[in-house]
């Protein structure tokens, strides 16, 4: 995707100023590798499982955010400088909202492949074959011999 935005330096033909300009592509750049990590995570998961409807609500999110982003970029480089400060910090909350939605459906989908390896992790641990017969020793005993014993492993669990 070009740049199809002036800078201010371009649009007024000055120099620019190291320091800032270095921030804002530096937090730009930010973004941008967030939204591709976000989109790997999502082609890697989705190659396992279909989209739901979360992700397709998440997905149209980020892209009306987006675009919102994109037409208050262009309003503000058109308005009164005075004007264009709320313009671009509004066009900012849009990035952060498309950001914030791509990174809801990685954490579902990251919440849900927890939930499956805990499933597992937990069928594995109290998995028993039906057939297998249980080795157990039973011993007759009065209750007397049996407060006994009990007393003695709460002794000395303390």
């Amino acid at each position: 995707m070009a740049n199809r935005f002036k800078t201010l330096e371009e649009a007024f033909d000055v120099e620019s100023v190291d320091n800032t300009a270095d921030n804002a592509g530096a937090s730009n750049e930010d973004v941008k590798a967030a939204l591709a990590l976000a989109d790997d995570i999502d082609r890697q998961l989705s190659a396992t499982r279909g989209k739901d409807l979360h992700d397709t609500e998440m997905d149209e999110l980020a892209d009306l955010a987006i675009k919102a982003h994109m037409d208050l970029q262009d309003l503000g480089m058109n308005v009164e400088i005075r004007h264009a400060g709320e313009i671009f910090s509004s066009s900012s909350q849009m990035l952060k909202i498309a950001v914030d939605a791509k990174n809801a459906k990685v954490d579902k989908k990251l919440k849900m492949l927890k939930l499956q390896l805990d499933k597992l992790k937990l069928d594995r641990a109290t998995k028993h074959d039906v057939d297998e017969p249980l080795d157990v020793k039973a011993t007759m005993m009065d209750r007397n011999e049996l407060l006994k014993q009990l007393s003695e492993i709460e002794r000395d669990a303390k």
